[in-house]
């Protein structure tokens, strides 16, 4: 990113600034989101990113925003509640997600340590829940089972992306038509 696209385009700045956010978050953690480290990331410098963002913790919240927005248009929401969707398809939206997939996962157990990140995680999975009561037109303690099964399974993912998930979502299914 080059300082005139900085000048040029603020919005497109923050958008990158957001997206190297989540790719930091992703493979350094949380405690390696730094200025400097969205700054490198980014290829801009740091008062860039001290520009757009009044501290790690603006810079991180909106990351979030981006990581929500990008779910809802990317259909990550389905793939979350995707109990119909086939294994393969599971597993080909987890790979093209994976560093939004993680960043979540770090921003969760990182919440376990910070207790000023859980409102952040609860506005994320309540999304989430949301998503999932709505696709299955379910009542909160079955769609909360369903999401926590989903969960799992994408952390799984996070840690082994040859998973299979095609067992379990099949499985998943048939619990579900016999609730129904």
């Amino acid at each position: 990113m080059s300082r005139s696209t900085t000048a040029d385009d603020p919005t497109g700045t923050k958008l990158a600034l957001r997206r190297a956010a989540v790719g930091v978050v992703a493979s350094d953690g949380l405690r390696g989101l730094t200025y400097r480290a969205v700054a490198r990331a980014a290829g801009c410098t740091t008062g860039a990113v001290q520009h757009h963002f009044s501290s790690i913790d603006d810079l991180l919240q909106s990351s979030l925003d981006l990581v929500l927005e990008e779910s809802a248009e990317n259909g990550l929401i389905g793939a979350r509640t995707g109990v119909y969707a086939d294994g393969p398809e599971v597993r080909q939206r987890f790979r093209d997600s994976a560093d939004l997939q993680v960043f979540q996962y770090q921003l969760v157990v990182e919440a376990a340590r910070r207790p000023e990140l859980r409102p952040v995680v609860r506005r994320l999975y309540d999304g989430y829940l949301a998503a999932v009561g709505k696709e299955l037109a379910a009542d909160g303690g079955l769609a909360q089972l369903v999401f926590y099964a989903l969960d799992g399974m994408f952390l799984h993912q996070a840690a082994d992306p040859d998973v299979d998930p095609g067992p379990a979502l099949e499985a998943l299914r048939g619990l579900l038509a016999a609730a129904r």
